[in-house]
């Protein structure tokens, strides 16, 4: 899924709108200076996306607009010095009001006008007829499919989505090409606090499909916990969480604590939570951890909490996680006489938390452990030791976990995203929470666990796959082939 996401941070960024707009116009304007073509082709092209907007559903604001007219103007100065070509950009305008409209056959009208507009001769014809010719061409060479994908599909929907931030263009394209899928849905209650989980996975973007899980399923009372699962569980839409969230139930079978432990392995650790009915079990990295996952009718939590770039478990490192959680599984424990609660949660938000940061408070005979849940995807490794060191100064042992939520990934241009950690607020978030947790006095509360079963329309291990080598393999050929065109038309024009 990374490949997948990179797509985000490769795009660019451009200045706030009245900012831009000025340093486009004045930019025009000393270039008219040159040729006075310039300033007439920058209003042409500013005035006629103005009005793409209404005709065409063209997808841009006042920023992009200027930034458009200021492009196309600059690359037209060039030819119009050479060849008095006012239309040699001609393939760029074109190919940008194609995927960045709704209504793709009025986009080519519309992007012919403003070159029309500026020299209504039958060189400009000539010029515009030819880049419709490569448009088309190049449109079939990007409609290569990866598999399950086609790429033409992928990125009108992508640019869509991009431009609005409206999850409906790229929710349309993963329903198309998604899988059924039935999943488990948990809740375990201890007091009136919700530890909640799903098979399905919190992602893959932004606010697209299961981006909405972790805020759908976190109320006021209630944690997310990530299961062990991958960016092939990634619900498709809204529709689909919002069944996710329609089959959660939480007044289960009472279940009651035993005492926990922990078991340590060369790369991850386990910490188990036992109940007499279920297991509650914690799996922590040592120096790295991300999406795994291991079969288990208990309770298994990936805490995905040590942040490692481009990192993704071996087939040694998952038979580890399975062994231990085995090993956990088996493993008895003695019964508890005293068991208190306590919770505390924060809205908070940062570059990397996304909604809240909340901490459990577990109390099992005098020896305390704090499930400390950051809203985020992943956590920072030195950050997370500092906030077991914050815990055992107040005395608990921490168990740092975050929920993998997405909706910070692609939240802008150059950004995929930052762990926990990586943000200055979020060390002073970790220390206001606890402060807060310091003089919390706990409580006594029954446990109780449900378990249900959904089917929804997940994006499939095909399409992660195919995305992943459309990603990979495809995107710099096509973009290649798009420059390569861009210049064909540019060298052809002049001729011309």
């Amino acid at each position: 899924m990374k490949s997948f996401e990179s797509l985000y941070y490769k795009l660019f960024s451009i200045p706030k709108p009245g900012v831009m707009l000025a340093v486009s116009l004045a930019a025009a304007l000393l270039l008219s200076l040159v040729h006075l073509a310039i300033i007439k082709l920058w209003l042409a092209v500013f005035l006629i996306s103005l009005l793409g907007i209404k005709i065409a559903g063209l997808k841009f604001d006042l920023k992009r607009i200027s930034f458009l007219a200021i492009f196309v103007s600059v690359l037209s100065f060039p030819a119009l010095l050479i060849a008095g070509d006012v239309a040699a950009s001609s393939f760029i305008l074109f190919i940008t009001f194609y995927f960045c409209s709704e209504r793709k056959l009025l986009s080519f009208p519309l992007s012919a006008l403003p070159y029309l507009a500026v020299d209504p001769s039958v060189q400009t014809a000539a010029i515009l007829t030819l880049s419709a010719i490569l448009l088309v061409v190049y449109l079939k060479v990007l409609g290569t499919s990866v598999g399950k994908i086609n790429i033409r599909d992928f990125v009108e929907s992508f640019v869509l989505f991009w431009l609005t931030s409206k999850a409906e263009y790229m929710e349309r394209f993963l329903l198309k090409h998604s899988e059924n899928f039935e999943g488990r849905v948990r809740c375990l209650t201890v007091g009136d606090v919700r530890l909640v989980s799903t098979d399905f996975h919190p992602g893959p973007f932004r606010n697209v499909g299961g981006a909405k899980l972790v805020r759908t399923l976190s109320g006021k009372n209630s944690v997310y916990l990530h299961s062990p699962t991958s960016h092939a569980m990634n619900p498709v839409n809204g529709g689909e969480v919002a069944k996710i969230a329609g089959a959660l139930r939480c007044s289960g079978e009472r279940v009651k604590p035993l005492r926990p432990f922990a078991i340590h392995g060369k790369k991850f650790d386990v910490y188990c939570m036992p109940f007499d009915r279920l297991r509650l079990i914690f799996v922590s990295g040592k120096r790295h951890i991300d999406d795994f996952i291991v079969n288990s009718n208990n309770f298994v939590v990936d805490c995905h909490n040590a942040y490692e770039s481009d990192y993704d478990p071996d087939e040694e490192e998952i038979n580890e996680i399975s062994q231990l959680v085995d090993m956990a599984e088996k493993r008895e424990s003695l019964e508890v006489k005293n068991f208190r609660y306590g919770f505390v949660k924060m809205d908070a938000e940062s570059e990397s938390i996304c909604g809240y940061v909340a901490a459990v408070l577990l109390d099992y005979d005098g020896e305390r452990y704090a499930i400390v849940v950051f809203d985020s995807n992943n956590v920072d490794l030195t950050f997370r030791k500092h906030v077991e060191s914050l815990f055992a100064g107040i005395g608990y042992r921490a168990i740092v976990v975050s929920t993998d939520n997405h909706e910070k990934t692609g939240i802008r241009a150059k950004q995929s995203y930052k762990p926990a950690g990586r943000c200055e607020e979020d060390w002073k978030i970790a220390e206001k929470l606890a402060d807060r947790c310091r003089e919390l006095e706990l409580s006594e509360g029954r446990c109780r666990y449900s378990e249900g079963k959904v089917g929804i329309r997940v994006m499939g291990r095909e399409l992660l796959r195919d995305a992943e080598v459309a990603a990979r393999e495809r995107a710099v050929p096509l973009i290649a082939n798009f420059l390569g065109f861009a210049v064909l038309n540019y060298l052809l024009a002049l001729m011309v």
